[in-house]
């Protein structure tokens, strides 16, 4: 070939040569993106196949777990009471003898017992035993054994009141006896005011306010009673303590500046979510449950009437009656009056905490409260009494759903039980908030009305305490306190039942403070003097002024006692709308008899007072 021929073919040869390389590339590529596929394949599948496994395991686990959740549960609390168990332990042997060691003890021993009770009620054994108790009771509780046994029980218990009296109080203190006139007086008022004075119950009156007096008797003249009231007190205060974190986080530091709305109202909640957890874990209720039935044993009552009058002492009205709930449609008009009477009488949950913060100790309502349930039983029974004629309305088809609404259920769980107390919190915070606020605003429109129309005929501050004062001067004279004080106490009397005894602790509070630190001065020196000016004391030697003066301990005593209620126009209201929610057909006969409940409950309190004027003992009140 000649060279001209082959320099020609160079440049063919070249393309040619090219072409074949891109045609390798190409191969090579296209071989590169097949055996990527098969490599993504074989991942995809081994994935899917790992997919799969674990997706069988899950559902196995979820299969074995669903078959055996009652066996894990027991498990899991086995496992948490044993753990607690080894705390117990531990916290005893590191440190004991201490209130905290004695409370923890307690509080363990109470967990144990209920979770046992709780136990044994689900046993055969249980139920032979209830059985044969009823039988015996049924078999003992009528004809002449169970005559001479009543009857040897009244003198008893009237012998044992009259001697203690006459040896412990007559001899002692003579002056307490004069509280004795209002512990005839107020029953015989509620006779005479009885829509059926024929059908009263008298051992139902008798040994209610027996009862009464034996628990006022362990409370106010014993020094391991006033002990125990002042420990419930001081745990009741630890515990609304909690609410200052809230008030601070919320509202800062100056929240003190408005100590009320954003200082109580935020305790409030501690103490509503408390209750609600309790209620959920079942303390409140077997507490409740148990005291009520020996107190409707012991008085002769129902037991959801006992068990209501004891569900005052710790929980608001609405509270307190959803734990006879399911009693309450098949309840006789006495019984069902007998429930929001009850309520009216004594003070629970939110109340204690707003009490408190009007200055007022928390161990003598805690007392207070707990002394006027069987006073509340006493007082409601006299003016509406039980009798075998008494039948059930029947509600209308249109009412036969009855509706409740959401927050006076039964929490579910834990976690449920204090979303359930925030949202009562809420709900109870707020009306409370309301009410007082309207009374004061009412309070204060009708002052100024009735100081405009004595400025008319000339005279000065007539207001509705001016009134009040004299009005109920003769209810604070029949409790027993001392003449000097009846002015000012009627005063705070009028001001509860007109609008709350949350209006009327706030002027109570400051001249119990102004007693403390009257006597400590008068004790640190016999020539310590004092001048009076006007209804105010002057400390000369501490230059000091006591604003609204003192009154004698005896008569803060029955003041603190016969406040210590709900009595008054304004929970009326409360109680017409909370059991109008949760029995709708019985609100027209409600309505009827809730005045005649507001005066039970007010005499259930100044009962309460009475028989603290009686056994006033002023070391173990201290």
């Amino acid at each position: 070939m000649e060279l001209k021929e082959v320099i020609t073919e160079i440049p063919t040869v070249a393309a040619k040569l090219h072409d074949d390389e891109d045609l390798r590339g190409i191969n090579c590529h296209q071989t590169g993106q097949n055996n990527g596929t098969v490599r993504s394949r074989v991942s995809t599948l081994k994935f899917s196949n790992k997919t799969n496994h674990m997706m069988n395991i899950t559902r196995r686990t979820k299969t074995c777990v669903d078959a055996n959740f009652d066996k894990i549960i027991v498990l899991g609390k086995v496992v948490l009471v044993l753990g607690y168990f080894v705390y117990f332990g531990f916290a005893l042997a590191y440190h004991i003898g201490d209130e905290g060691s004695w409370r923890l003890v307690w509080c363990t021993a109470l967990g144990v017992w209920i979770a046992c009770w709780g136990l044994l009620k689900r046993t055969k054994c249980y139920t032979g035993w209830s059985l044969a108790v009823d039988k015996l009771f049924a078999e003992y509780s009528k004809g002449r054994r169970s005559s001479i046994f009543r009857w040897c029980l009244y003198f008893l218990m009237t012998a044992f009141m009259v001697v203690y009296l006459i040896l412990f109080v007559a001899i002692k203190t003579p002056e307490n006896l004069k509280s004795l006139i209002g512990l005839f007086v107020f029953p015989f008022l509620m006779f005479l005011y009885s829509n059926n004075r024929r059908k009263i119950n008298w051992h139902t009156i008798y040994w209610s306010m027996a009862l009464q007096f034996v628990m006022a008797l362990l409370i106010l003249k014993t020094t391991w009673g006033a002990s125990a009231i002042q420990w419930c007190g001081a745990r009741l205060k630890s515990l609304v303590a909690n609410g200052k974190a809230g008030s601070v986080f919320i509202f800062g530091e100056k929240y003190v500046d408005h100590p009320f709305a954003f200082g109580s109202m935020v305790q409030g909640f501690v103490v509503i979510i408390g209750m609600s957890v309790l209620t959920y874990l079942g303390v409140i209720k077997y507490i409740v449950e148990t005291l009520g039935r020996a107190l409707s044993f012991c008085i002769g009552t129902s037991p959801s009437e006992g068990i209501n009058a004891v569900g005052n002492m710790f929980l608001h009205v609405p509270e307190s009656v959803m734990l006879i709930q399911e009693y309450l449609p098949e309840m006789t008009p006495s019984q069902l009056f007998v429930t929001y009477a009850g309520g009216m009488a004594t003070v629970g949950g939110l109340s204690l905490v707003i009490f408190m913060s009007s200055g007022v100790p928390a161990a003598p309502l805690v007392a207070a409260s707990a002394m006027s349930a069987p006073a509340a039983l006493a007082a409601a029974k006299l003016c509406f009494p039980s009798h075998d004629e008494e039948e059930v309305p029947v509600p209308a088809e249109d009412n036969n759903d009855t509706k409740k609404v959401a927050f006076l259920r039964h929490p579910k769980s834990l976690m449920d039980a204090i979303i359930l107390g925030i949202n009562q919190g809420v709900a109870l915070v707020v009306q409370a908030v309301a009410f007082i606020m309207s009374f004061i605003i009412i309070l204060e429109f009708v002052n100024n009305t009735l100081t405009w129309f004595g400025e008319r005929i000339g005279v000065e501050n007539m207001t509705i305490q001016f009134i009040f004062s004299y009005v109920f001067y003769p209810f604070a004279f029949l409790m027993g306190a001392r003449p000097e004080d009846c002015l000012f106490i009627g005063e705070l009397l009028g001001i509860r039942t007109f609008s709350l005894a949350i209006v009327a602790y706030p002027k109570l509070g400051p001249i119990m403070k102004n007693g403390v630190a009257y006597r400590s001065y008068i004790a640190e020196s016999v020539n310590n003097t004092w001048t009076a000016v006007g209804n105010d004391i002057v400390l000369d030697k501490l230059n000091q002024t006591l604003v609204g003066g003192v009154i004698d301990p005896r008569s803060e005593i029955i003041a603190t006692y016969a406040l210590c209620g709900s009595a008054s126009f304004a929970i009326m209201g409360l109680i017409i709308g909370s059991f109008g929610v949760i029995v709708p057909n019985r609100i027209g006969e409600i309505t009827n008899h809730i005045f005649r409940a507001m005066i039970a409950g007010t005499v259930a309190s100044y009962l309460t007072a009475c028989f603290a004027g009686l056994l006033y003992e002023e070391d173990l009140n201290a």
